[in-house]
């Protein structure tokens, strides 16, 4: 399986994982959102994006629109793909993205908390299928909370929803295909990466 099919791999599990959990995490469906996660810049420096395609069916089983599935590249070759997904009324959107590897045959090799910026701290996942070998790194938002918890965002959302106050829900994925250089390399471009991204976040994902 070349690199780009383990994406696609990647990506369409990640929609079978919403549905699975469709039914456990009530929530609200999305109605006239105010933010919408598709202004997130297509050129981040020397980087430049190439939208993945996501059809009218993933969107509804996901309930929002609020998402997507870019290929980050630079001109030295280097290639990060970052997923987002967004809701401010939908708290189920966010879910644990290792949900979706289960019985798909992707090997989750190892899972560790990893600090990615000075104030973020991620869940690092390793991934294998086959010859071909994956760097996932991945944290939620909600609101100002930035976490590698999941329980933890759930709970900031439903603490500040119980009492009145509107609080949005967001994950925020990179992955990299480790090919030769090995997995401290690939750590390294997508710590790099999220370097790159971060102070984005506060205006294009609140």
């Amino acid at each position: 399986m070349n690199n780009r099919n383990f994406i696609i791999v990647i990506v369409t599990l990640a929609v079978v994982a919403a549905i699975s959990l469709a039914s456990y995490l009530p929530a609200r469906t999305d109605i006239g959102e105010r933010t919408r996660i598709n202004d997130f810049p297509m050129k981040i420096g020397e980087w430049s994006a190439t939208d993945m395609p996501l059809s009218q069916r993933d969107y509804e089983i996901l309930e929002t629109k609020n998402l997507f599935v870019r290929d980050y590249h630079n001109p030295k070759g280097e290639h990060v793909f970052l997923y987002m997904i967004y809701s401010e009324d939908n708290r189920k959107v966010s879910h644990p993205p290792e949900v979706c590897m289960m019985g798909s045959g992707v090997t989750v090799v190892n899972k560790e908390s990893v600090r990615i910026t000075d104030s973020v701290k991620a869940i690092k996942l390793l991934l294998e299928k086959d010859d071909s070998r994956q760097l996932i790194v991945y944290w939620y938002k909600a609101g100002e909370l930035q976490t590698d918890t999941y329980l933890k965002q759930q709970l900031k959302i439903v603490v500040n929803r119980t009492f009145g106050r509107r609080i949005s829900g967001a994950l925020i994925r990179l992955s990299c295909d480790i090919n030769g250089q090995g997995e401290k390399a690939a750590l390294d471009l997508l710590k790099r990466f999220s370097a790159k991204i971060e102070p984005l976040l506060p205006k294009y994902v609140p």
